[in-house]
């Protein structure tokens, strides 16, 4: 789902508190991944740009989206075997251990 929001913490203040804690979680793992990564909200949603490159996530109705980069996503397939991925979108119901540390690298991949 877009959002209107003007902000990431006008989208975040939207969210229903379950949503809200996963989404500001994920917003944490791009930050600490790359702190020089620069946030805003395009397409809707919040989207962290750094070197060119960009990653965005969102709260959907039924899931959550992480979006990165096409070729970063084919390298990390093997770790996200039997997860529901795209092309670029990685799309999850709820966040594991593993699911994250996963998520953070593709971040630093990404974001390089």
């Amino acid at each position: 789902m877009q959002s209107k929001a003007a902000t990431v913490a006008a989208y975040l203040a939207e969210l229903p508190p379950e949503e809200r804690a996963v989404i500001v979680a994920l917003d944490q793992l791009v930050r600490s991944a790359v702190p020089s990564a620069v946030g805003s909200m395009k397409y809707g949603m919040p989207s962290y740009e750094s070197a060119g490159h960009m990653i965005a996530l969102n709260a959907q109705k039924n899931y959550f989206s992480f979006y990165a980069d096409p070729e970063i996503v084919r390298e990390f397939r093997g770790e996200l075997k039997g997860r529901n991925v795209g092309k670029s979108c990685i799309r999850f119901r709820k966040t594991d251990s593993a699911l994250l540390v996963t998520l953070r690298k593709i971040a630093a991949a990404t974001l390089r």
